[in-house]
């Protein structure tokens, strides 16, 4: 570790020194008659620097490659990049590089078109402006780390949520929730909040190709202008924006198999057509699953103690259909309107057969039981944007309208034997959830004093109501036939929220600071109609949030933030009604009475070049709710539901380590060349040390960290094949919140893909849970109850992806999806020749 960290250092220094007074400027110029790696056409290269109001000459270049670095000193202003060639259009660019660029920096993709006629060249290209974009894999701001997906082996392989489970940091819990560091993380889709919770949620992450998002977005402390339900943080996945002349888009085909098949197609096709942008994701998933479940349970209150063991076994098949139009629409000069329909369908059936016996029991118990479920559910979300710019000052102004409806209906059939005696039970659960919300948001620059200020409201209401029947434990097996339901249960859940927010951003030289306050007003109750039951509850706080950058050198930068951020219960959480296995000695209810958690998020990160990362998180909660088992004394009847405990406090320190392998290959000779990670072969090593303290669980005596390591490849080899590989493994016996890892855990993922035809068409193959160890089992300790679980899903996944991009490959226009650069003050203030 020591030598890692003195020829880091020695990396550092040497690239900063090398970097400090030049720019480096990357160009891809592509023929599309003509692969890139055999294009040698002569091109001759103007780069034109914009002085008054015209442009002057400053350098020219020759080259014969498709790919090109230039090296020129840093002077803010306008360029022009040019490319002449003797049988093509004469081509150009346009970017600009200010006070904050960086020192590398990617300009968008030429391409050359022969002057024939068929050819006819289109000169929108030219009122593109490019702000200093980099197409770097990863981006590292104050509050957010960027990842881009798209284009990216490493994470575009799988489902959505392959693609988050293979970020630094996250890691799925024990109580199957997405977490970042240790932190419990809400799920946005397109900077909108996804509105499921639970398994449905997890059905729409796992059904979605990674293929069909551009970036995902890590939040760590959330500003002003997001909700402040967003407990530990925010995980935003951006989807697919791009926009170009005629219709265009890319077809996939993902094919994962063992002893099951999971098939994925989608298409994602664009077209732009004078002020009028659109998209259209659409897909569908089929996928089947095995999974065993196995629980072990000692139940304390008898003497001598009972155990319980309990062994299961399900068989599922999911099949989801999304459709995901949109429109971007101009309306003038400086306003657009942006409008999206989402659309998903999903149908589940589930079979489950599980054998339970018990030992030291009064009456012995030896139980088979089968069950079937079966659910349906569809999603509509309808979102509207308007912005607009107020003035030439750049004031701007955005107001959004969301509105969702989600319905659910469930079904379950159970049929068990108990030494003998047979028992049949039937229920029936129908969901329905709405929620609308209206906010808007004015940014205002005041670019005398490099400042900025964001001001906002939001006004929104929720609707969820959920009916559920029920015949439980009866003797004849005619209600599967003839359903007949001689119990019900109705749940109602409102909520109404108002907030105010004001958020201001102030650049001095290399500090930025970003400081924010945020109120909210919500007011939320339920009632359970059968037990004339209500729960009022109302919430009225002040969400006060800060961040600090400060760019040590141009590649070290130091980060400090904090916020203060609430978890309200998800509505499945708070739904009595039965919504998964249950049998003579196994129910699964909600809890209506759950309170909001509370958190306090503290963070502070060294990184440099966007790779080299040390972090470390403190998080407090006064309240957190939890996954747990419950059971009254004399009894062996468990129901699993979801708790509220005090005194959560995390601490998490994460190690993220580059090993670029030209480093070891080439020497000093590294130095020299211009940096581009995204496009080297390399080692990166993440670390991450977890310790959770709950201050009211008495259960266990000596809390222990858990240590997880995780390692990424990326490695170009021979034939313009691409290696990518993932694997994380945690310590043994460390303890998550309430619940302790009784082995390691582990997960891994290696593909290997090719391009063809000038990358329009990709084949990759790859295989997930190599070493066919990915299982969980975890202990929780209760009142009269000591619990463990043992979890393992598929075994080994080998999969093949194929993906075709079709249509005109000109003009690229994104929209809403360039990720801003980092960027430096520049010493230079005159033009150079």
């Amino acid at each position: 570790m020591k030598f890692l960290i003195i020829v880091f250092f020695s990396f550092f220094i040497s690239l900063f020194a090398y970097t400090q007074d030049s720019l480096v400027i990357i160009s891809k110029i592509i023929n599309p008659d003509i692969p890139c790696r055999k294009d040698s056409t002569n091109k001759k290269i103007t780069l034109q620097y914009k002085q008054n109001n015209s442009y002057i000459d400053i350098n020219t270049f020759k080259s014969n490659k498709c790919i090109n670095y230039y090296i020129i000193p840093k002077v803010n202003g306008e360029y022009k990049f040019i490319v002449t060639t003797k049988s093509y259009e004469t081509e150009l660019s346009t970017f600009e590089i200010t006070e904050k660029t960086s020192d590398s920096l990617e300009i968008n993709e030429i391409f050359l078109f022969n002057k024939a006629p068929i050819y006819s060249k289109e000169k929108e290209i030219h009122e593109v402006t490019i702000t200093g974009e980099r197409k770097s894999l990863v981006k590292f701001e104050a509050n957010k780390t960027i990842y881009m997906v798209k284009d990216n082996d490493l994470l575009s392989g799988g489902s959505i949520e392959d693609a988050v489970k293979k970020l630094p940091g996250v890691i799925k819990g024990f109580g199957g929730e997405l977490t970042v560091n240790g932190k419990s993380m809400a799920i946005y889709i397109d900077n909108s909040p996804s509105g499921l919770t639970g398994s449905d949620l997890e059905n729409l992450l796992q059904s979605i190709p990674a293929s069909s998002i551009e970036k995902i977005e890590i939040i760590n402390n959330p500003g002003a202008s997001y909700d402040a339900n967003t407990g530990g943080g925010i995980i935003n996945i951006i989807t697919n924006g791009n926009a170009l002349r005629g219709i265009n888009g890319a077809a996939t085909l993902n094919y994962r198999f063992n002893r099951n098949n999971k098939i994925s197609p989608s298409i994602n096709i664009n077209s732009r057509l004078n002020n009028i942008s659109v998209q259209l994701n659409s897909g569908f998933n089929y996928r089947e699953w095995n999974k065993t479940n196995n629980y072990e349970r000692e139940f304390t209150y008898f003497f001598p103690h009972i155990f319980f063991y309990q062994k299961g076994k399900d068989e599922g098949y999911n099949r989801y259909y999304y459709f995901r139009p949109s429109a971007n629409i101009k309306l003038g000069n400086k306003s657009n309107l942006l409008i999206n329909y989402n659309y998903s369908y999903t149908y589940n059936d589930l079979f489950n057969t599980t054998n339970s016996e018990s030992l030291n029991s009064i009456k012995s118990i030896d139980l088979s039981s089968t069950n079937k479920s079966t659910n349906k559910n569809s999603n509509h979300e309808i979102i509207t944007q308007y912005k607009t710019q107020l003035d030439s000052l750049g004031t701007k102004f955005d107001v959004t309208t969301y509105f969702s409806h989600y319905d659910k209906i469930s079904s379950n059939k159970n049929a068990q034997n108990n030494s003998g005696i047979n028992s049949y039970s039937i229920n029936k659960i129908d969901l329905n959830y709405n929620n609308f919300y209206a906010k808007s948001n004015f940014e205002i620059p005041i670019k005398k004093i490099d400042l900025s200020v964001n001001l906002g409201g939001k006004y929104s209401i929720t609707h969820s109501s959920s009916s559920g029947k029920y015949n439980l434990m009866n003797k004849s097996s005619s209600i599967f036939e003839y359903p007949e339901y001689i119990s019900n249960l109705t749940f109602d859940y409102d909520d109404y929220q108002y907030a105010f927010y004001t958020e201001v951003n102030k650049n001095f030289k290399k500090l930025n600071i970003t400081a924010g306050l945020r109120y909210e007003n919500l007011k939320y109750k339920s009632h359970i109609k059968e037990y004339v039951r209500e729960i009022n509850n109302r919430l009225d706080k002040m969400y006060p949030s800060i961040s600090f950058l400060y760019k040590i050198t141009p590649i070290l930068n130091f980060t400090t933030s904090y916020r203060k951020s609430i978890s309200l219960p998800p509505y499945t959480n708070l739904d009595p009604n039965i919504n998964g296995y249950y049998d003579e000695f196994n129910t699964t209810t909600g809890n209506p009475y759950l309170k909001p958690d509370f958190y306090n998020n503290y963070e502070i990160t060294f990184s440099a070049f966007n790779y080299l990362r040390l972090g470390f998180q403190y998080t407090y909660s006064n309240q957190v709710n939890l996954l747990s088992f419950e059971t009254k004394d004399n009894s062996l009847k468990v129901n699993q539901t979801t708790q509220t405990f005090n005194g959560l406090k995390n601490y998490n320190i994460s190690l993220g380590i580059p090993i670029p392998f030209d480093l070891i290959r080439k020497g000093k000779k590294f130095f020299k060349e211009p940096l581009n990670v995204d496009k080297m072969s390399f080692l990166y090593f993440f670390n991450m040390y977890n310790y959770f303290k709950l201050d009211d669980y008495p259960y266990i005596n000596k809390v222990k960290p858990i240590w997880i390591f995780s390692f990424y490849t990326q490695i170009f080899l021979p034939m313009d094949l691409k290696f990518s590989g993932f694997y994380l493994f945690s310590t043994n016996k460390g303890n998550y919140k309430i619940y302790t890892a009784n082995r390691p855990f582990n997960y891994s993922n290696f593909e290997l893909s090719k391009s063809f035809y000038n990358k329009t068409f990709k084949a990759s193959f790859g295989v997930e849970n190599l070493f066919n160890n990915s299982k969980i089992a975890a202990g929780i300790i209760s009142h009269n109850l000591n619990t463990n679980s043992y979890q393992k899903d598929d075994n080994q996944i080998f999969y093949l992806k194929l993906s075709y991009n079709f249509g005109k490959l000109k003009n690229l226009k994104k929209e809403n999806t360039i990720i801003d650069n980092d960027k430096q003050k520049n010493s230079f203030n005159i033009p150079y020749k």
